[in-house]
């Protein structure tokens, strides 16, 4: 229930009849692109060319 209840503060979801979860309707299916955690796109070191590349 605590989740669901941050998905609703979140706005995530809409539940307006909570005496059963069939009635949750979904307003957003991924996250947000400011709440998605920052990927490092810079090239592992070492010599990892030598095996995939010879």
């Amino acid at each position: 229930m605590a989740a669901l209840d941050a998905l609703i503060a979140a706005e995530y979801i809409h539940w307006d009849d909570i005496s059963d979860t069939a009635n949750i309707v979904i307003l957003e299916g991924w996250e947000r692109e400011g709440e998605r955690p920052k990927v490092d796109r810079t090239p592992p070191s070492g010599n990892i060319d030598y095996w995939t590349e010879y």
